[in-house]
């Protein structure tokens, strides 16, 4: 069901303190799912009545709904609530060269849909027609079990686009994103924005992977609000969260480290670090080691299996990425640094070279290198919190503005 806003009036005490308690409701059932009116006092210390006409008036503005109750308690089983999915969702889109994934999470925080489409390199007319039809397929509405009123249709109040590059707000367009044709013309965005539902937010396809990692991290019960997502690949790229926010810098590029120059001996055409650590290069690499390589997943298997040649390989994959961790060691100083990407999830053959050569390389002991257990989801699952944190704002602020 879709909120609609009622008519803004001047503001009392009153109705700002009844705000301020619903608000701290909606945000403990945010992190809590399912939960009880008991709980929900121990969680926001309010009291008794004042959490019964909270959940009351929730439950009227349609953000709230009760779910059964909590059994194994002694006396009167309490009322269990959590947020209506109905209340509203957003919907989540990331775009590769090979893909186009997607996928609409409900106001609960529900999945209650996923799809995926072949980009296959097409140039930027056709890959905008695939994620809107991509959008369409994630929106429409199956048919409720009476075979009449549609069920699910969870009112999208945002879509969270995952790209390769850097979002540039000012003149609305995507930047560096070479491996996407035609992606950085400015009428890409415009014909996105004019049809994808609810407001459209940009962000770098690493950035969300980082702000997935983080997401997971929390779930997992650590503290850890500082680290660096490093994706190594097709292409080379990093995602920084400092405090638990996501740094983009002044004007998005924050961890755009494949442009960092990794050999000065042509100062007008650098080789950039992304050109020695992405997958093209292993695969080169190999061809020129006298291996059959067609990915450069075939070179890690090989060197699992035992070829010495592949390993030579491997070896030298290691080291080139440990040069762009001792870049990022040196300027950030993480606690922590997750490596992703087709690349990066290798760690049983990458974690122990690369750690021996940051030993080497650096000043202080490196930090904390592990794999991402995510996948190739992860920039999907990063739009999916990006995207829900921000329905569930959208809705509670329309349902309780004043009348």
């Amino acid at each position: 069901m879709s909120v609609t806003p009622r008519p803004v009036a001047p503001v009392s005490s009153t109705s700002t303190v009844r705000v301020a308690n619903e608000r701290a409701l909606f945000e403990v059932l945010c992190r809590g799912g399912h939960l009880s009116a008991p709980e929900l006092v121990g969680a926001t210390g309010l009291s008794k009545p004042t959490v019964g006409i909270a959940l009351g008036e929730l439950e009227e503005l349609g953000l709230v709904e009760q779910v059964g109750r909590r059994t194994g308690s002694t006396g009167r089983a309490p009322r269990v609530y959590r947020l209506s999915p109905s209340a509203g969702g957003a919907l989540a889109i990331d775009v590769g060269r090979q893909w186009v994934r997607g996928a609409r999470v409900d106001l609960a925080g529900q999945v209650v849909r996923r799809a995926q489409r072949e980009a296959d390199g097409r140039p930027a007319s056709a890959l905008v027609e695939e994620v809107l039809g991509l959008a369409d397929e994630l929106v429409a509405d199956e048919p409720g079990a009476d075979g009449g009123t549609p069920a699910g249709g969870h009112a999208v109040s945002h879509t969270v686009l995952g790209s390769p590059g850097v979002y540039d707000a000012a003149a609305d367009v995507i930047r560096l994103a070479p491996n996407l044709p035609g992606w950085e013309e400015r009428s890409v965005l415009a014909r996105l924005r004019r049809r994808l539902p609810g407001t459209l937010v940009v962000e770098n396809d690493i950035n969300l992977a980082a702000l997935a990692e983080l997401d997971g991290l929390r779930v997992d019960g650590e503290d850890t609000d500082d680290f660096v997502f490093v994706s190594v690949g097709t292409g080379l790229g990093m995602g920084v969260i400092s405090h638990g926010r996501l740094l983009r810098g002044a004007r998005g590029a924050a961890g755009e480290i494949s442009y960092l120059p990794a050999d000065p001996s042509t100062p007008s055409s650098p080789t950039r670090l992304e050109e020695l650590t992405g997958s093209a290069s292993v695969v080169s690499a190999a061809r020129e080691a006298g291996l059959e390589a067609i990915s450069a997943v075939d070179v890690f298997d090989a060197a699992r299996r035992g070829s010495s040649r592949a390993r030579v390989v491997v070896a030298r994959e290691a080291e080139r990425v440990a040069l762009a961790l001792t870049a990022v060691v040196a300027v950030l100083d993480p606690p922590l640094v997750i490596l992703g990407g087709g690349v990066g999830r290798n760690g049983d053959l990458l974690l122990d070279p690369i750690r021996a050569v940051l030993r080497e390389r650096l000043p202080l002991p490196p930090p904390e290198i592990r794999v991402s257990r995510l996948g190739v989801d992860a920039p999907l699952q990063g739009a999916l919190a990006d995207g829900l944190v921000r329905a569930r704002q959208h809705a509670f602020e329309a349902a309780t503005a004043v009348a």
